[in-house]
């Protein structure tokens, strides 16, 4: 019933998202006082939330459009968007106006142009751009830079061997924070903000960062779910043809790389915003292929509810 409604791309799917994400991201300013970490804009919380909800419906948008032309899921569906919806919206401490948030609407970015390098007749000029895109999204969270390996990894799995395209990927991502740290140097606010740098590349080590049992409980539940989706499309890379194999890989090699960095380098549970693409995009390609809809659809909705109680339960205790 879920998976089939938004398998359609019918203008009411469109309507039924936008409601969702109003649904989940509007108590967090309205009834709780709990966010952390906000980019402290000078406007008033409602305004910032408003912000926040539409930047993260044009990623959902936008990176199901791209997964859908890679043939990753259906494609005439917004299945992609509804589970970057649940992931990116199961836990109340995602749904703020954080630096995750502009992080990951690049990342969508920077994703199209990764998957348009198996097609593409002006690789390096791709491979730069994917570059400076990965550059924009690092400048909120510096350790994103890193995902620079799975770019190179990504270009391997393409069989792109002109090392012009490894090289100008590289330059690209430098671009952004050759303009910033240029203006520090200026201001002369550079050693400041050289330490400040240094401190998110500080592997954090472990802890179990959620306040929430709920919190934990959905994140075990979508960590699960991916995996699992993870390995059933491993078992079937061999039946898929040559592009489809590809891209597949190139989705799972970004959700390891995205998760990786995540887990070693994250101060704050927000961060877990960047892996919601990748685990969307591997999520949505494994339900899309599920013939018996039936416990997936009873799963789907036990998730929603899930999803549901995490976010409305405080309201009860408060009042």
């Amino acid at each position: 019933m879920i998976i089939r409604f938004f398998k359609a791309s019918y203008f009411s799917r469109l309507i039924a998202l936008l409601l969702l994400i109003f649904v989940l991201w509007i108590p967090e300013p309205l009834f709780l006082t709990s966010i952390t970490s906000t980019f402290y804009l000078p406007i008033a919380l409602w305004l910032q939330q408003i912000l926040a909800i539409l930047l993260f419906f044009l990623t959902a948008l936008f990176f199901n459009k791209t997964v859908a032309e890679k043939r990753l899921s259906e494609r005439n569906s917004y299945l992609t968007a509804f589970f970057f919806i649940l992931i990116g919206s199961g836990t109340v401490f995602l749904t703020q106006l954080t630096p995750f948030l502009p992080a990951t609407f690049f990342f969508a970015f920077f994703y199209q142009k990764v998957f348009n390098f198996q097609n593409s007749s002006k690789i390096i000029a791709t491979s730069f751009d994917a570059g400076l895109l990965l550059g924009l999204a690092s400048l909120f969270y510096p350790p994103v830079a890193l995902m620079i390996i799975f770019v190179w990894v990504a270009l391997l799995v393409y069989q792109i061997g002109q090392w012009r395209a490894y090289v100008s990927n590289f330059l690209g991502m430098l671009i952004p924070w050759f303009f910033l740290l240029s203006g520090y140097l200026w201001i002369r606010k550079l050693p400041e903000v050289q330490s400040d740098f240094i401190q998110y590349f500080h592997v954090s080590g472990f802890r179990n960062p959620f306040i929430s049992n709920y919190d934990l409980a959905l994140f075990l539940l979508v960590a699960l779910t991916s995996l699992i989706a993870t390995f059933y499309l491993v078992g079937k890379l061999s039946s898929f043809n040559i592009s489809m194999r590809q891209h597949t890989l190139v989705g799972l090699w970004s959700l390891f790389f995205c998760s990786l960095i995540v887990f070693l380098f994250a101060r704050h549970t927000q961060a877990l915003m960047l892996t919601a693409l990748p685990a969307a995009l591997v999520i949505s390609a494994f339900f899309s292929r599920i013939k018996k809809l039936k416990w997936a659809n009873f799963f789907v909705l036990l998730w929603m509810l899930f999803i549901f109680v995490n976010h409305f339960l405080p309201l009860f205790h408060a009042a």
